[in-house]
């Protein structure tokens, strides 16, 4: 791994601190986990908004999707 600075105010770095702690973490990890959790949450949402303005519309019955994939009806 390689190391990153972020500056936190001396109040913010206690507060995420203590979190981390409550969960059995470290200062570190937390922010790490965090970052992490939210940039995918960011690439799902940008992931959406394109499926949504590729939507033509058309939609088919469970038993079609079920047809189509060869599962029993």
């Amino acid at each position: 791994m390689t190391a990153s600075a972020i500056r936190f105010e001396p109040e913010e770095k206690e507060w995420i601190t203590a979190f981390a702690k409550m969960n059995g973490s470290t200062f570190s990890a937390q922010v790490r986990q965090w970052t992490l959790e939210r940039l995918e949450d960011e690439l799902d949402a940008r992931d959406l908004a394109q499926a949504l303005e590729e939507d033509d519309g058309a939609r088919i019955s469970w038993n079609e999707a079920k047809a189509d994939l060869g599962l029993a009806i």
